[in-house]
């Protein structure tokens, strides 16, 4: 949290000096000079509307080095995601999901530090056109979820949920290097409120119900196959039952 803190004191020094050297470099009342202020009075208000994103602590990664892979949900690199955090929604931050530890990254605005955002303060982020949402709080609901973010890929009257992660294996050999495994994916219905865990075809459709025999047909008419895709199928094979009981 010092760290946290840190950054923010840094961020309100730096607008004050920059707006103070703003002021020197140019004329009391020169026309060039309101122009500056406004522009950089819209450029701080900017800053300070940001600012709160910052409250948390500094990310470490790993005490290893990595001989294989990354920790990060699609790309090692930051992209412009938003985030709900603490009742206010940020857009257009630099950030990364760690799915190793379950950790949501931004970047500070100088461009190479790095802080951990506190996951209780978060509602909800999106990133790479992936919305994930903060589930499993509340365990008076007898919800079978644990605690964490869940990608939220079909919201219909039925929704599809995964729940995404890496682990990590310590080389034997050296026993300081990590190798980051391939990514898990958990995969869950919520239909009438239910949290359905799927891994199978068979199970997807059981979860559904109704219209199994068309499912599968649609399925084998679509070259769709589960194995090699699960994730692609289980959204087509919800979206279809959707249409298929849908009222008319």
């Amino acid at each position: 949290m010092i760290r946290g803190a840190g950054l923010t004191l840094l961020l309100i020094f730096q607008i004050f000096f920059l707006n103070r050297a703003i002021a020197q470099d140019l004329p009391g009342n020169s026309d060039e000079q309101i122009l500056v202020r406004n522009a950089a009075t819209v450029y701080f208000n900017s800053l300070a509307e940001q600012s709160g994103i910052y409250r948390g602590v500094q990310y470490t990664g790993f005490p290893y080095k990595l001989s294989n892979g990354h920790q990060y949900f699609e790309t090692q690199f930051p992209v412009q995601g938003s985030v709900y955090y603490d009742g206010i929604l940020y857009k257009d931050i630099p950030m990364w999901y760690d799915l190793v530890k379950n950790q949501v990254i931004v970047q500070y605005v100088d461009g190479f530090s790095e802080i951990k955002l506190h996951n209780e303060l978060i509602d909800y982020f999106s990133i790479y056109d992936h919305h994930f949402v903060h589930l499993g709080r509340d365990k008076t609901d007898n919800s079978i979820l644990s605690e964490g973010f869940y990608d939220l890929i079909y919201v219909g009257k039925t929704q599809v949920l995964v729940k995404r992660s890496k682990g990590t294996l310590k080389e034997v050999s050296t026993g300081i290097a990590l190798t980051i495994l391939k990514q898990k994916n958990e995969f869950y219905l919520v239909k009438e409120g239910v949290y359905l865990p799927v891994k199978k075809q068979s199970s997807v459709l059981n979860a559904l119900g109704s219209k199994q025999k068309e499912i599968q047909e649609f399925l084998k008419k679509s070259n769709v196959k589960f194995k090699k895709d699960p994730e692609n199928a289980i959204v087509r094979m919800v979206r279809y039952h959707d249409l298929l009981t849908e009222v008319k």
